[in-house]
């Protein structure tokens, strides 16, 4: 007897039966669709749903794992007894699905497994005396069936399910306690009372909850990070989206209130502190702030005795001691933690992170960590040294699907349906939205359709229909920030305390916004908002300042800990599609970057005793800092140790440079005598070495320096843009885009070997340069020619542009160290992660043309080339890769970094290089001349031992690019 249930189009609901329960099965279905769930419920009877005939339904719930949401088991005698149910049930278990266990006949417990009910919603539909009859016709042989059921179970279930509903259709929206809260929230995020109007997201809400259900039954530690690009809506996905849901299944998870680090990530408006005291507020665990401070002061042993009351005053009373309940597990949620990382507030950040790593470490309670970071600040957290060693989770939320913005725009409209609030959406207007986020294409789409769509509503919703004409004169999407930036500076008219004289009032907003609100990221440039106190704006910003909050551009709110009024940016996006203050920024930016450098190096001087060591700023960099205080609205940015530190640093170059003209004094005076009598007896090895600095590399280096980007140009680079740090004879370098790939081959890829497995997702999380070709004799030979390299034979081949050959892993790096030191910047050899990102150069083929060889596209052993299996050829003698590389496949194997693993268990996900282990052989990629086609696919690996040498095996040569 076969199992019946998991199919072909994979709706939210699945029914899992034998088919020795069809009548049940089909009037179950019947009744679901009544009670709300239509075209929502798979059933394999149904001649339109159902599987396809040589489907197999295995294979179909795991591709279709994203969007279903619960399974419903039709328990019997008869399921119980089959084989292919129970292996449903595995699978959905594996998946980490809501289950649950609908008792069609009236078993005893006894009678089903206890392995099936540990982690079930139980429901008994077999009648009883409020049995209710039931009919329906079996699909095909249209046989009538009567079935009697349990109106209380009915009842049961349909709650069940209405909780654990991921649709925004099961959350009451508006909240009882804001009845007119707008549909639309522009640039603020979604909070857990708008969970009834998060709308595109289905598909990444259920993969993120079934992966935080496995690692609730996993093992410790449990950090889970949403990495997505700023304007993703990272906030609303896990405000309105993940925690209202996870707070819904209470049995298995307590969520605490959301963390915001901003400068004060445990002591803040909302920090640590405030968030235990909500949590203790809601389950009314009677509790001092005083006590909650002294607990986090004691570190992970007294907050843990905390958490543990916590856990126990939500954890339900077990109906059977000998089976006790699980304790829900605490889910500490951190909004935004690249704010962790912000300079003025590392004390309490750095604190934070080492707590949290010792309380995910154990399991009394258990904790799961959530962070949300942008993708350009993960590497800082994924490298925090207080997180050393923990294994991270991550999930990548990237721009909104396309047809999922036509959800955005009408689903909170029609929540408003049959209300005093019902509001139309002109169809021509819905278009034209789309058709402006489709052209608009940037990373911003999403928050500046959010602010349209606010806008719209609330100057002409009070019509209760919204039409295209609307939108046109507000400016369309493009236009919508540029339209409330004049709407407040024309309001500002009406305000005698404000100046009538635009440039006048423009530069009393930059000192407004600059650098309370607005500032530049140090690590990587961007644009970043600040919170401030309203107090720190300048008292004559003020008055305009207050205009942008009606505008819905700023944003206020008061301090729970102080009292105090804040304000900050709706959104990061403003920063960028504000062209004024996107203006102002750019300007800026160099001393911005200096701000923030001083404002880090003071915090790590105070912190560690003010002692002399930790003055880094020095000779030109002390000079630069000292150039804030021309800027007076900057210069007021610097706090009292910020200037105490400049002060100091100050005080100490003076007296270095005093110390350093004593002793090159001294030095001049004895370096004669010192060399005279030194010759004999010194290492002859290391004067040849420093004659060959001085006659040799440094008039070469002299010679490169000038061709050398400077600081600015580097940061100006965008993708596919070509340099060359030299005049001749060394790489040109093209950029690379970061991004994201699957690394590795599937198990069908022809000629797939064990360690190309398994495949994993990889984020490259910055741009970088690599050279178009391999390293060529030319490169070579001018390295080898003042002493930076040993000289390599071309086998006869040929120098010139053949590729450099018979150079080993540590040659290779030689030449890397020597390139590097001569043009004073970060080169290196590519990562194998790196490596395999810019191959595949966006493809996921075999080859990056596609899954067969072909002829005449490379240099192997079959490839059709004049040079097949004789020698190399000349660099750039084939079709360049998407990405501008060439050679990447064939001609020569090319060394990276890493050392040597057997498979990709444990592998980086950040395309860091893998050292750790055995490095006694280092890793080669790409193929050469000699090998056969399969060799050179984009997956296939080589190794070596570093010391070895030949002549199909070169290298390519990476930049790392500083922001």
């Amino acid at each position: 007897m076969r199992c019946a249930g998991l199919g072909a189009t994979v709706p939210r609901i699945f029914l899992s039966h034998s088919s020795a329960n069809n009548a049940h099965a089909v009037v179950l279905y019947d009744w679901l669709q009544r009670e709300g769930w239509k075209d929502e419920v798979f059933l394999d009877l149904d001649p339109k749903r159902g599987i396809v005939a040589g489907e197999r339904w295995e294979r179909k719930l795991n591709e279709s794992a994203n969007r279903c949401e619960a399974v419903l088991f039709l328990v019997s005698n008869a399921w119980i007894s089959s084989v292919w149910c129970r292996k449903e049930l595995n699978i959905a278990r594996h998946l980490n699905k809501r289950l649950f266990g609908v008792l069609i006949e009236d078993l005893k417990p006894a009678d089903v497994p206890e392995d099936l009910t540990d982690a079930w919603q139980v429901v008994r539909l077999a009648s009883g005396r409020d049995g209710v009859l039931l009919t329906g016709t079996v699909p095909i042989t249209h046989e009538e069936v009567f079935v009697t059921f349990s109106a209380e179970g009915l009842q049961r279930l349909k709650y069940g399910l209405e909780q654990a509903g991921l649709a925004p259709k099961f959350f009451a929206w508006p909240p009882a306690d804001d009845p007119n809260r707008p549909p639309y929230r522009g640039l603020r995020p979604l909070e857990a009372e708008d969970a009834g109007i998060f709308f595109g997201r289905d598909a990444a809400v259920i993969e993120a909850l079934d992966r935080l259900r496995g690692m609730r039954d996993g093992a410790p530690p449990r950090l889970f990070v949403i990495i997505g690009a700023s304007g993703s809506g990272k906030s609303s996905f896990l405000r309105a989206g993940l925690l209202p849901r996870l707070a819904r299944d209470d049995r298995n998870f307590f969520p605490l209130p959301v963390i915001r680090p901003n400068r004060t990530v445990i002591s803040g408006d909302n920090g640590l502190l405030v968030a235990l005291e909500g949590a203790c507020r809601k389950i009314e665990v009677p509790i001092t702030r005083a006590d909650l401070r002294q607990a986090i002061d004691g570190g992970a042993p007294s907050l843990r005795k905390l958490w543990q009351t916590i856990i126990k005053k939500v954890t339900p009373t077990a109906v059977d001691q000998a089976n006790p309940v699980k304790p829900p597990t605490i889910v500490v949620a951190i909004d935004q933690g690249e704010e962790l990382f912000l300079a003025e507030g590392q004390d309490e950040a750095r604190k934070f992170l080492a707590l949290m790593r010792e309380m995910v470490a154990e399991d009394e309670p258990a904790l799961i960590v959530l962070f949300t970071i942008r993708s350009d600040a993960y590497e800082r957290l994924q490298l925090a040294k207080e997180l050393e060693g923990v294994h991270q989770e991550t999930i990548s939320l990237p721009p909104m699907p396309r047809g999922s913005y036509a959800e955005v725009i009408k689903g909170p409209a029609k929540r408003l349906e049959e209300t005093p609030r019902e509001i139309q959406i002109e169809d021509s207007l819905v278009d034209a939205l789309l058709v402006d986020v489709d052209k608009g294409g940037s990373k911003d789409a999403l928050p500046l359709l959010a602010f349209t769509l606010e806008r719209l509503y609330l100057e002409y919703g009070g019509r209760k229909r919204l039409m295209l004409a609307d939108y046109e004169t507000l400016g369309r999407i493009k236009g919508s920030i540029e339209a409330a930036v004049e709407g407040a500076l024309k309001a500002a008219d009406n305000d005698p305390a404000i100046p009538k004289d635009r440039t006048k009032r423009l530069a009393l907003l930059r000192n407004g916004l600059i650098p309370w609100l607005a500032s530049i990221d140090p690590e990587n440039g961007e644009p970043r908002r600040r919170i401030a106190a309203l107090s720190e704006i300048p008292a004559e910003s003020r008055p305009l300042i207050q205009f942008f909050v009606e505008q819905r551009l700023l944003a206020t709110d008061i301090s729970e800990v102080t009292g105090e009024q804040t304000i900050e940016p709706a959104h990061e996006a403003l920063l960028r599609q504000w062209s004024l203050l996107r203006g102002w920024l750019a300007d800026d930016t160099g001393l911005l970057r200096i701000m923030e450098a001083v404002k880090r190096a003071s915090k790590d001087w105070a912190s560690n005793g003010k002692t002399t060591a930790w003055l880094t700023h020095n000779g030109s960099r002390l000079e630069a800092a000292e150039r804030l205080g021309a800027r007076k609205e900057l210069a007021a940015g610097l706090g009292g140790i910020d200037r105490a530190y400049l002060a100091a640093c100050r005080m100490a170059e003076t007296a270095a440079v005093n110390r350093r003209r004593v002793l090159q004094a001294l030095i001049y005076v004895l370096l004669i005598g010192i060399i005279g009598g030194l010759l004999g007896w010194i290492n002859q090895a290391s004067i040849i070495k420093q004659v060959n600095w001085y006659t040799k590399m440094r008039p070469y280096m002299a010679s490169v320096r000038p061709y050398v980007l400077a600081a600015e140009t580097e940061r100006s680079l965008k993708p596919q843009a070509t340099f060359r740090e030299c005049a001749e004879k060394c790489p040109e370098m093209i950029v690379i885009q970061a991004g994201d790939f699957t690394m590795g081959s599937p198990v069908e890829e022809e000629g797939r070997l064990t360690d190309e497995g398994p495949q994993h997702h990889v984020v490259i999380l910055k741009p970088f340069a690599v050279s178009k070709y391999v390293v060529t004799f030319a490169d070579w030979d001018a390295c080898a020619s003042v002493g930076g390299c040993p000289p390599a034979s071309d086998s006869g081949f040929g120098r010139g542009t053949r590729p450099a050959i018979n150079v080993s892993w540590d040659d290779a790096e030689a030449y890397v160290a020597w390139f590097a030191a001569m043009t004073g910047k970060p080169y290196r050899l590519l990562t194998e992660a790196e490596w395999e990102y810019v191959a595949r150069a966006g493809t996921t083929t075999a080859y990056s043309w596609g899954n067969d060889i072909g002829v005449n596209k490379a240099n192997c052993f079959g490839c059709g080339s004049q040079w097949d299996n004789k020698e190399t050829a000349p660099v750039g003698s084939f079709k360049a890769n998407p990405f501008g590389l060439y050679d990447v496949h064939g001609n020569v194997w090319e060394w990276v970094q890493d050392c040597y693993h057997t498979d990709y268990n444990d592998a980086p996900a950040d395309s860091s290089p893998w050292t750790k282990g055995d490095c006694s052989r280092r890793v080669r990629r790409g193929g050469g001349w000699s090998y056969v086609p399969r060799i050179l696919r984009s997956a296939s690996r080589g190794s070596d031992a570093p010391v070895n040498r030949s002549a199909y095996i070169g290298f390519r040569l990476a930049r790392t690019l500083n922001p």
